[in-house]
């Protein structure tokens, strides 16, 4: 009888610059000779992610983020009024890839503008989704896919580690930018105006859930993206014994 391998897979969350410790933890993970067969991943979550499944390495990935000079792009975005700029970039370092050509399978999580509904983007586009997954208005506006207007995923669900078992994920390491009770309840306000209120269950759905002590930064503090970096690293080398004990109670190959 075959048996079918169990596999491992990450839910990286949102937090805008502070998504660079994404990339120590990465890191450290990739060194301790731990992959991934999935990811999911909400707004600066789902651009990682979207490297990651591109099949980039943490190295990669730090390279190409340093590359995008997230201080430059910012400014680019608030000279220009729209997201192009962003979306070429993402694009270029993406190869244009759509989701089908993805080494792995990856989903990138955002909002319904006018019924604050999740929605899980999976075909199309990779730079348009994560685009979508990260427009937190009003510095980014909303993003038009399907006839839909999509937004920050953050709203509906910050870490989607429910997103991530979907995928396949027998163990899903989740990676949050801010401490779990941020997102206990959330609120969002549609364009119509309506509150939509969320209990985030995706951060419940994790596994093992990773959460560096950014709470000296925030999401806009693109100059303190190195020492960001440096948290992510540390916090998942400080936590790698239960990262792996977590993944054997699973009964995934570490």
């Amino acid at each position: 009888m075959l048996f079918k391998k169990r596999k491992a897979a990450l839910a990286l969350g949102s937090g805008g610059a502070k998504g660079m410790a994404h990339v120590g933890a990465l890191a450290a993970l990739e060194e301790a000779g731990i992959r991934f067969q999935a990811v999911s991943g909400t707004s600066i979550g789902s651009i990682v992610g979207a490297l990651y499944a591109k099949g980039y390495s943490a190295r990669d990935i730090l390279e190409l983020l340093r590359r995008l000079d997230l201080k430059s792009m910012a400014l680019s975005v608030l000279a220009a009024g729209s997201a192009a700029p962003v979306r070429a970039a993402i694009d270029e370092i993406l190869d244009e890839s759509d989701f089908s050509s993805l080494r792995l399978p990856f989903a990138a999580v955002a909002t319904d503008a006018d019924s604050g509904e999740e929605v899980v983007l999976r075909t199309g586009n990779v730079a348009l989704a994560a685009l979508a997954s990260s427009a937190m208005p009003p510095v980014l506006r909303g993003v038009e896919i399907g006839g839909r207007t999509l937004v920050d995923g953050a709203f509906v669900n910050a870490v989607p580690g429910d997103v991530a078992h979907a995928l396949g994920g027998d163990f899903v390491l989740g990676i949050a930018l801010s401490p779990a009770a941020v997102y206990e309840e959330t609120e969002f306000v549609t364009r119509g105006g309506e509150h939509v209120f969320s209990r985030q269950r995706g951060i419940g759905a994790c596994d093992y859930l990773l959460v560096p002590d950014l709470s000296a930064y925030a999401a806009t503090d693109v100059l303190s993206v190195s020492v960001i970096y440096d948290i992510g690293y540390e916090c998942a080398v400080r936590h790698m014994g239960e990262i792996r004990a977590a993944m054997r109670a699973k009964r995934v190959k570490v």
